[in-house]
């Protein structure tokens, strides 16, 4: 399917179905909870977080192994609680960074290797971001890239309901920006102008 040109810029990625077809995600894989639990045990914080997440869900996150499928409630109180810690959004990119480089890095590595020969850009990881997509939630929802320039793009993600919480879109901000960083030199993600709904984020991304 070729690309398409709107008012806002080019699709590159388009939903793989109309927004109104996507549906919601319905799980998370356990991976993504992980590796943000491990960051904050390094910062000193699981006892504050804790606190802030509802007794019926501790023995589930303190047992947890990556690599599962679990509900998307159990993320929804994970990343509430971690909102209640207080995290500025910098400290969210720094720690959605570090998720990332747990969660994809191998992944974008490996295609970094496979298109070395042709010169891999962040246009090649974001070619494939549905696929990082699909590997981390199931169930619905879905992602979209619009080409808004050379190194300009807008993400949108659907049907996503931890797109609620303040939290989560900062540190999925961070988990985009370590991903493009393997194919430039400085990548830049900031939430978008347009309209963030409960299940929507909107991020523009920009790279040098």
């Amino acid at each position: 399917m070729g690309s398409v040109r709107t008012a806002s810029g080019e699709i590159v990625v388009p939903f793989a179905r109309s927004p109104d077809a996507l549906g919601v995600a319905t799980r998370v894989r356990s991976t993504l909870l992980v590796s943000s639990l491990q960051s904050l045990r390094r910062r000193g914080r699981e006892s504050d977080y804790l606190a802030l997440l509802p007794a019926e869900h501790h023995p589930t996150m303190q047992s947890l192994i990556a690599s599962q499928w679990v509900p998307i409630a159990l993320g929804e109180a994970h990343y509430c609680a971690c909102e209640g810690l207080g995290f500025t959004r910098p400290e969210q990119l720094v720690i959605g960074r570090e998720v990332g480089d747990r969660v994809e890095g191998s992944f974008l590595a490996t295609m970094v290797r496979m298109a070395g020969s042709v010169g891999a850009t962040p246009w090649t990881a974001l070619a494939q971001i549905e696929h990082l997509y699909d590997r981390i939630f199931d169930g619905g929802g879905g992602v979209s890239v619009t080409r808004r320039g050379p190194k300009d793009a807008r993400v949108r993600f659907a049907g996503l309901p931890l797109a609620r919480i303040p939290y989560f879109r900062g540190a999925m901000a961070g988990v985009i920006e370590i991903g493009l960083q393997l194919f430039c030199t400085r990548a830049y993600v900031t939430d978008a102008p347009a309209p963030t709904s409960a299940s929507v984020i909107a991020m523009d991304l920009a790279w040098a």
